[in-house]
């Protein structure tokens, strides 16, 4: 007698679909933070890029980052004018969101000459799915950016 049984054949189709879901939920997991990763990486680039425009004066003018919980906006001036035609507007992934801006009024400004920031503070990122995975995104007085 030559072949597989049908038990021996749904219990190879069992192991695939065990492996398959392990294999998927760990890919997820993986996805989940590089996206973390790269929004976190998108908002830095963002803030780098308001200050050193700042400290070339570029349009003899400052620049600022304002945040919200699913965006971030570069924008031109000393003040945050939503719909501004100078806006530069980073939307974060739906995976992702802002859930703490310790920054008073949720908008940093670079002083031209120095690059200080104004105010300074943080800003939190974290996985909708994962609450637990969260990176804070920390510009000081200086306007020296760190990730945490």
């Amino acid at each position: 007698m030559r072949g597989f049984t049908t038990l021996e054949v749904l219990l190879s189709i069992a192991v695939l679909i065990i492996l398959s879901a392990i294999v998927i939920g760990a890919f997820a997991t993986f996805r989940d933070a590089r996206e973390l990763d790269r929004a976190v990486d998108e908002i830095f680039t963002l803030v780098r890029e308001a200050r050193s425009r700042t400290l070339s004066s570029e349009g003899d003018s400052q620049f600022g980052v304002h945040f919200e919980t699913s965006n971030s906006v570069l924008f031109k001036g000393a003040t945050f004018t939503m719909g501004a035609p100078n806006n530069k507007t980073l939307i974060l992934s739906n995976r992702v969101e802002i859930f703490a801006i310790n920054i008073l009024g949720s908008d940093v400004v670079f002083e031209r000459l120095t690059g200080d920031a104004n105010p300074s503070g943080d800003v939190s990122v974290r996985l909708k799915a994962d609450p637990s995975e969260s990176k804070t995104i920390i510009i000081n007085s200086s306007g020296l950016i760190y990730v945490q």
